[in-house]
């Protein structure tokens, strides 16, 4: 055990995000409005207050800024891990912000809001391109692929899927209430490679697969009821998926075209 932090936030839930690359630092957050950042030795680098509870908060893709929002504010708070410097951002759009998400390979931060709008913000550049009603109300999550397209769900009830410039490619409806949306790669009888598939909970219940290519037949997968709700899902190996239930289960499936939806173990 490197270090144990009890109730680092009072009382509640602790969310937790490690700096990728060598984990030298980890961010906390909880309840109390404030995100806090430790060294590998558990010693406390930083505390900073945000506006309001963090609806949002990870490193980019090379682990060198901290990025945090608040559903209280328009403002994205950075913090550089090399110079150890906090820095604002106005988000462009007047109204809260409720999700973000770092691109894979870049600097560059999506950031949505309570009323449906979106924010980009090109950190190596310092630009940033507010676009307002991508979605009709709140965007609840979002993912960015490897290519760069980047995914968004909103309690409209709509999947869009958009360049890296904020242009909308497609819009797809969904059949329930959207979290946890993931890019990754759907098994086809002829392989194309890359991340081909949006994969995302409707309705506590269900798991909604959309392949990018062919975005008019998506896939609605449902479970057993004694299952209880999805709690949380991961792809690993070559194109599975591993979900977890709020009864206590653990259920594997394949995507591949031939066995997909199929229990492998539960």
């Amino acid at each position: 055990v490197l270090y144990k932090l009890d109730h680092p936030h009072g009382p509640g839930s602790v969310f937790i995000s490690w700096r990728p690359g060598n984990s030298t630092h980890l961010a906390t957050t909880g309840c109390d409005g404030v995100v806090s950042i430790y060294d590998r030795q558990g010693e406390i680098q930083e505390r900073i207050q945000i506006m309001g509870l963090c609806t949002g908060f990870g490193w980019d893709s090379d682990g060198d800024v901290l990025a945090m929002i608040t559903s209280n504010s328009s403002t994205i708070t950075l913090w550089d891990a090399t110079t150890g410097k906090k820095s604002q951002i106005d988000a462009g759009v007047r109204d809260g912000l409720t999700c973000m998400m770092w691109a894979k390979h870049s600097c560059l931060l999506a950031v949505g809001t309570q009323k449906g709008n979106l924010a980009l913000y090109d950190h190596m550049h310092a630009r940033r391109i507010p676009i307002i009603g991508k979605h009709k109300r709140k965007i609840v999550c979002g993912a960015w692929s490897n290519e760069g397209f980047l995914a968004l769900a909103g309690d409209d009830r709509i999947l869009t899927i958009s360049t890296a410039e904020g242009d909308t490619r497609r819009e797809i409806a969904l059949p329930g209430d959207p979290q946890d949306l993931q890019f990754n790669e759907m098994k086809m009888e002829q392989r194309i490679g890359g991340e081909n598939t949006v994969s995302l909970i409707v309705g506590k219940m269900r798991l909604f697969l959309c392949n990018i290519k062919d975005p008019d037949n998506p896939i609605d997968l449902g479970f057993q009821k004694v299952y209880g709700p999805i709690v949380t899902y991961k792809w690993y190996g070559d194109g599975y998926i591993l979900l977890g239930f709020e009864a206590g289960y653990l259920v594997a499936i394949s995507t591949h075209i031939k066995e997909l939806g199929r229990e492998l173990f539960q």
